[in-house]
């Protein structure tokens, strides 16, 4: 008995570790992809500062124009912080520029893929300072829009995946967004301030704060 028992557990093996592989296999593919975390997600700083980006953000502003702002402390805004101590501030202005900042992810969002990602939006109602039209202080103000991008670093595509109802109100609300990648891979998230209907051309702010990680909608 001990000697047939040997044989049929020897027989046995090749089936063995093949029915493993097909459950590990199984339970990988069916695990999906894992919620892709954004780095400093709510835009966290040593201190305030004007004019500069807080750490893992890089600057996706028109070279001879100002980068976003670490608030609050400047330009006379006080808004308190949805998540920490610190938000990002971006502006429009009357010159038909706009600031935004992105960063590289850690994986990518898929073609035809679909994903959650929501963050805090605001506007405050004082965002004083002074315009390469004029030396006087002007209130950028006008409401804006939130544009969200995917980008591909390696075949330079991009592509709009949401934007945001205009933003007039002056208290942080959670906004929610479906990324849906239809034309290829992105590897970054860009985030851009952008004129709401009526208000183009005109110098507005938008505040952001808390961004959540992004997460694929299994099946989709």
């Amino acid at each position: 008995m001990y000697q047939n028992h040997g044989l049929y557990t020897h027989s046995m093996k090749p089936q063995i570790v093949l029915l493993c592989f097909f459950i590990c296999f199984s339970i990988e593919n069916t695990r999906g992809q894992n919620p892709i975390k954004l780095k400093n997600a709510s835009f966290e700083a040593d201190r305030p500062s004007c004019c500069s980006l807080p750490s893992e953000w890089v600057d996706l502003g028109v070279e001879d124009q100002t980068p976003p702002d670490i608030q609050p402390g400047f330009f006379q805004v006080l808004m308190q912080a949805q998540n920490g101590l610190n938000y990002i501030g971006l502006v429009v202005r009357e010159n038909n520029t706009w600031e935004g900042l992105g960063q590289r992810l850690s994986d990518v969002l898929k073609k035809d893929s679909s994903y959650t990602f929501s963050l805090w939006l605001s506007r405050s109602n004082v965002y004083k300072s002074a315009t390469r039209l004029s030396t006087e202080l002007s209130n950028f103000n006008s409401p804006t829009i939130l544009k969200i991008w995917g980008y591909n670093t390696k075949n330079k595509q991009e592509e709009l995946l949401a934007e945001s109802l205009p933003v007039s109100h002056s208290k942080w609300v959670r906004y929610e967004f479906v990324l849906n990648p239809t034309l290829t891979d992105y590897n970054e998230l860009d985030l851009m301030a952008y004129y709401a209907p009526g208000y183009e051309k005109t110098n507005g702010n938008l505040l952001i704060d808390d961004c959540s990680s992004i997460v694929k909608i299994e099946g989709k």
